[in-house]
């Protein structure tokens, strides 16, 4: 089955995530059931440019955001492509299609003064969603990141952890102090025995949904911290942070595991957002 392979290509190949995996085989799907096109056989070679006009514009008319239908085009232009390269499709019919575009929608972030009261007011003896809150914000690791971290990732000597990112790429980023005693203390007096740093009762690493709904119950019951509460927000908030204190763009990508600055330079919409509103408050001619 065409799309099967295509799959089993973006695991092994292109080593995507589970969830990367998902979406695109649900976008295929979507467009079989759009089409009414049958999934078991390769049916895009009869698909027109009309075709596809049409199923933009009917994505468009459910509400999803120009975003996700790039989103889902791409994917249909993934696995397009995978068929010219197998010799079953003679062309992408999505070469010629205009896609909606994506926009630059500036990533939300917390006050710094708002995540370090929470921080600093329940470090002392930290619970395990504490201290994933500041592990999340000190290093600025995604929340699979998060889930994947075993102790014997963990250098308290060297004050660092190896992180496993997309792709199964490794980096290594820094711990503070503060971060380094929280942890230690939080490993010697948990009362499971398990490799993973964060799991359940019986041993097992905690599952994304579960870390997401820690994070926003525990966010929610705070004050200050409006808008959507997650442990991607406090990636973001940890580089807006850092680039409005100096840092530069080159570091901060390579603490986040970018593959590319681009991906990176999204942040220096907040930072001009900070220097615009202070530059009105404090300019005597704003």
């Amino acid at each position: 089955m065409e799309r099967n392979d295509f799959i089993d290509f973006l695991r092994v190949q292109k080593r995507y995530s589970k969830r990367t995996q998902v979406i695109y085989n649900q976008a295929i799907l979507d467009f079989f059931e759009f089409m009414d096109l049958p999934s078991e056989e390769n049916p895009m070679s009869h698909v027109t440019l009309t075709h596809l006009r049409a199923y933009t514009g009917s994505l468009l008319e459910q509400g999803l955001s120009p975003a996700t239908v790039y989103q889902r085009l791409s994917a249909l232009s993934s696995f397009c492509n995978f068929l010219v390269r197998k010799g079953t499709l003679k062309d992408n019919p999505l070469k010629l299609l205009i896609r909606p575009k994506k926009g630059h929608r500036i990533p939300e972030f917390y006050p710094e003064v708002r995540i370090n009261n929470l921080i600093d007011s329940k470090g002392s003896s930290p619970n395990q969603v504490i201290l994933m809150i500041h592990l999340l914000y000190a290093t600025g690791i995604r929340r699979a990141e998060l889930a994947g971290i075993r102790l014997e990732d963990l250098d308290f000597d060297r004050a660092l952890l190896r992180v496993r990112g997309k792709g199964n790429k490794e980096r290594d980023v820094p711990l503070n102090k503060g971060l380094v005693r929280d942890l230690q203390q939080y490993i010697e007096i948990r009362d499971v025995g398990s490799p993973w740093l964060f799991c359940r009762k019986n041993g097992e690493p905690l599952a994304l949904t579960t870390i997401s709904k820690m994070v926003h119950k525990e966010l929610a019951a705070e004050p200050g911290f409006t808008g959507k509460k997650s442990p991607h927000v406090l990636r973001h908030s940890l580089a807006t942070h850092l680039l409005n204190r100096g840092a530069d763009l080159n570091s901060i990508k390579e603490l986040l595991g970018h593959s590319s600055l681009a991906a990176t330079q999204i942040y220096t919409h907040n930072s001009f957002e900070a220097l615009k509103k202070a530059y009105k408050k404090a300019h005597p001619r704003a």
